[in-house]
């Protein structure tokens, strides 16, 4: 009882931020901050590390600036690569449906020259039967043309006599 007692009598902290007070008034500044002390000379060697950084800057820069133009001569060469390659792919595929095609008619002028040929040699067969009928028909004619020539004279001589007879009986 005696606590809860002394916890109800007890000044409750107002609600919010704590909050600190400085010995100061609103025209006495009184302890505030501390001011800045002359630190020039203790910090003299700082413009050699600023310039330093500047230096780092301007050559990242620099290489930044290279890459750039390296990456864009680069997509430049790789443009020009693939037109080149892509003017060297359709040129040689017009020169493939070309020999296709030539191909194709080389086949056409074969088969029509073999269809000949094969009209052409049954025609030669042809020729060379009708010649060796008529070299069997020559042939025939000159063994036969001595006893055919003297049959003949030998007729003629017998008409002639036959003639001479019939003419005397008159």
């Amino acid at each position: 009882k005696q606590v809860y007692a002394m916890i109800q009598q007890r000044e409750e902290p107002p609600p919010g931020a704590a909050h600190t007070q400085t010995s100061g008034t609103h025209t006495d500044p009184g302890n505030g901050p501390a001011a800045f002390k002359d630190n020039a000379a203790k910090h003299a060697g700082g413009s050699r590390v600023v310039g330093l950084i500047q230096e780092v800057i301007a050559d990242s820069k620099k290489t930044e600036d290279e890459a750039i133009r390296s990456e864009q001569d680069g997509q430049s060469a790789y443009e020009n690569f693939m037109i080149d390659s892509n003017r060297a792919i359709t040129t040689y595929s017009e020169k493939l449906a070309n020999m296709k095609g030539s191909l194709a008619q080389s086949n056409e002028d074969h088969a029509l020259a073999k269809k000949d040929h094969k009209a052409t040699m049954t025609h030669l067969s042809e020729l060379n039967d009708e010649s060796g009928n008529l070299h069997k028909s020559c042939d025939f004619i000159k063994d036969t043309f001595d006893a055919r020539q003297a049959a003949r004279t030998a007729e003629i001589d017998a008409l002639v006599e036959a003639k001479g007879i019939l003419s005397g009986m008159k």
